[in-house]
């Protein structure tokens, strides 16, 4: 009786973890991406989200036209994709000096300035980790975060410069914190940047 409770709870398990994974190739990607926009003349995109209809007509739409299996959760999952490639690329796009390359289907950038103002140095990267990161290594031969820093402050020690940075940890007044908010992130990270770098 024992064992079979324990067969039947490790089948209850495996219910609960499955998961369905999908490869995409290019032709399916242009399949989706005609269903998709005769869901959004069908009215079912709405609000910036896609109805849950128009992921399960395209996954049977898809499912039929390639002789795959696929649910709507792939289709779901491949819109996703496709936001945070458009969110990544627009965004490298806004930027002064990069451009889109219809022909080659690519960025590219007008000269090096325009790459090295876009790519900034993160002289406390290390400390951004240790403190944001989550922890993931677990095997043999990981190390703690205590581990990490002894081994960064013999590396400091070792004649590397070191950068010192005054940051004020007064309050700010309502003032102030209306203007933090009002200006962007990228406008902090620079205004940062060029704070440590003297």
């Amino acid at each position: 009786m024992g064992k079979r409770k324990m067969v039947e709870s490790n089948i209850e398990d495996k219910k609960d973890d499955t998961r369905s994974y999908f490869t995409w190739n290019l032709e399916m990607e242009r399949v989706l991406a005609d269903v998709m926009r005769d869901q959004r003349n069908l009215g079912r995109k709405g609000d910036g989200n896609w109805k849950t209809v128009a992921y399960n007509t395209a996954a049977h739409v898809l499912s039929n036209h390639f002789k795959v299996q696929l649910i709507g959760d792939n289709v779901k999952n491949q819109i996703k994709l496709w936001r945070t490639w458009y969110e990544i690329v627009s965004d490298i796009l806004s930027q002064s000096g990069f451009d889109w390359d219809s022909t080659k289907y690519m960025i590219t950038v007008e000269n090096e300035d325009a790459w090295n103002e876009y790519v900034k140095v993160i002289p406390n990267w290390d400390d951004i980790v240790d403190l944001c990161a989550k922890d993931r290594a677990t095997g043999t031969g990981a190390e703690n975060t205590l581990d990490a820093d002894d081994i960064m402050n013999k590396e400091e020690n070792e004649g590397e410069d070191s950068h010192c940075v005054n940051i004020d940890l007064e309050e700010p007044n309502s003032t102030t914190k209306k203007d933090s908010h009002k200006q962007g992130w990228r406008e902090r990270r620079d205004n940062f940047l060029n704070e440590i770098s003297g």
